[in-house]
């Protein structure tokens, strides 16, 4: 409760943060799969340009290929006729073929397209300057030998015509099967993409399920029985993030509202004992008082002065005075005179008192250190404490039945407040009554009226304090322990 270790936040792995993740892995497969779709999209996309550009030059080579036979045909027909009648249609078709053979050259930059541009070219300048001149001089003699010169170029473009061909389908064939082969790839692929994507959608589905639904789940059917009344509900939501954090505020929300429920009964009881005690208190102290005067006059009678009877009946007279005392200590409001105080020259104090008293005898009571404390308290109050738990302390040592019995007071600052310990090695705590130790009336010795602890309780929490009552952790026995503010809560509102 008091004196527990700072702790720092940790970064937290929150829900949005995981949603985020969960559907942005979903959403990267999606754009994987795109990318791919978009890459082999322009691959495809260059690999059909390939072949529509081989395509053409396939196209412009027969076109080259055509016009230079039929510009052999005119060349033929003007030697068969020995006139120049075919020369407009000739020019015409040349001209046809240097254009056929320069756009051959333009579309594939390869040596066949040349070597078929110079064979035209060549062919036409045969023809204007040996041909026809020998057409003009009548050297029909010559006709074969010029007929020879025209036909064997026009047989060499179209060899070179069907290489190139050949050499352009062969890259066709492979544009299109690398286009085919892109396709199948991005099948795969793409498939590939959306058939993770799918299982990872259901996979997100669950997490989401697991990881929101249930903890949602678990959340309502603990508010459900917070709000009908069960306070001992806990939801116990394990993890970092929102709903672990609104789980654990429950918890928390729940702890105290069961904690200020048993201190508003706590209170309502010892209400109820201050009404009680405030109306009979007077009513039995005078009857009491007249008892213990008739007591003393009798224990002066020489005669029977020294009888057991008298004494016992002094010492139960004198119990119920305190019974008396400890009510209507219970039924005051406490008033503080607050001082500065030290703790541990108040508790070195009070082991001493008690050994005056006679109190501790046989039992030894150690002080393990020696440092000050300083805090804001009522002295008086401070030390009644301090007086019943070393007293309740001592009676157990001493229910122990060890040779030695002994009682341990040790003190240390923590945090905002100083604790003081009071170790025994008596019997410890009983586990039946645990729920039941600050409340009035209730004892586990014989001879004890139950109002030791309730008492310390009140006047604690009075300061701003408490009082706990454990087991201890290193073997038999209880520890008492007092936490006492270092700072009034009067100081810090100033």
């Amino acid at each position: 409760m008091y004196g527990s270790k700072v702790t720092f936040p940790r970064a937290r792995s929150t829900t949005a943060r995981r949603i985020v993740l969960a559907f942005g892995a979903v959403l990267v497969l999606f754009a994987a799969a795109l990318v791919v779709i978009v890459i082999a999209l322009r691959q495809i996309a260059d690999a059909e340009r390939d072949v529509a550009r081989l395509d053409h030059a396939k196209h412009a080579g027969h076109q080259a290929a055509a016009l230079a036979r039929s510009q052999y045909i005119h060349q033929a027909h003007t030697l068969l006729e020995w006139n120049q009648s075919h020369l407009p249609h000739y020019y015409e078709t040349a001209a046809e073929a240097r254009e056929a053979t320069e756009h051959l050259s333009h579309q594939v930059a390869r040596p066949e397209a040349a070597q078929i541009a110079a064979l035209i070219a060549e062919s036409d300048r045969r023809f204007r300057e040996v041909v026809l001149p020998a057409i003009a001089t009548g050297r029909r003699d010559r006709i074969p030998e010029l007929h020879e010169m025209t036909e064997h170029p026009v047989e060499e473009v179209v060899a070179l015509n069907e290489t190139l061909n050949r050499s352009l389908e062969a890259e066709a064939d492979a544009a299109q099967r690398r286009a085919e082969t892109i396709r199948a790839r991005v099948q795969v692929a793409v498939f590939t993409c959306f058939a993770l994507a799918i299982v990872l959608a259901l996979g997100v589905g669950l997490y989401l399920m697991r990881s929101i639904s249930r903890p949602v789940a678990a959340l309502r059917a603990g508010a459900l029985r917070i709000g009908s009344g069960d306070l001992t509900a806990r939801i116990g939501l394990q993890g970092d993030d929102e709903l672990a954090e609104l789980g654990g505020t429950f918890d928390r929300m729940a702890e105290d509202l069961g904690r200020h429920q048993a201190e508003l009964l706590e209170a309502h009881r010892l209400a109820s004992i201050g009404q009680v005690a405030s109306g009979v208190a007077h009513e039995i102290n005078n009857p009491l008082g007249v008892m213990l005067g008739y007591l003393t006059l009798l224990r002066r009678d020489p005669a029977i002065g020294d009888r057991e009877e008298l004494r016992i009946l002094e010492d139960e007279t004198r119990q119920c005075q305190t019974i008396v005392a400890g009510l209507l200590d219970l039924a005051r409001p406490v008033r503080l005179q607050l001082g500065e105080v030290d703790l541990a020259e108040l508790a070195r104090d009070a082991a001493a008192r008690l050994a005056e008293s006679g109190r501790s005898e046989g039992v030894t009571v150690r002080v393990r250190d020696d440092s000050p404390v300083q805090v804001s308290a009522d002295e008086g109050k401070l030390r009644q404490i301090v007086m019943n738990l070393l007293g309740n302390a001592v009676e157990a040592a001493r229910e122990s039945g060890a040779s030695a019995p002994e009682v341990e007071l040790s003190w240390e600052r923590r945090g905002e407040h100083a604790a003081l310990y009071i170790d025994d090695r008596g019997p410890g705590v009983p586990e039946q009554a645990r729920a039941r130790l600050f409340e009035p009336f209730f004892t586990t010795r014989a001879r004890g009226h139950g109002l030791g602890l309730a008492i310390a309780r009140t006047l604690a929490r009075a300061h701003g304090g408490d009082v706990e009552l454990t087991d201890r952790a290193d073997g038999p026995g209880a520890r008492a322990t007092l936490w006492v503010p270092i700072e009034s809560v009067q100081e810090k509102a100033a």
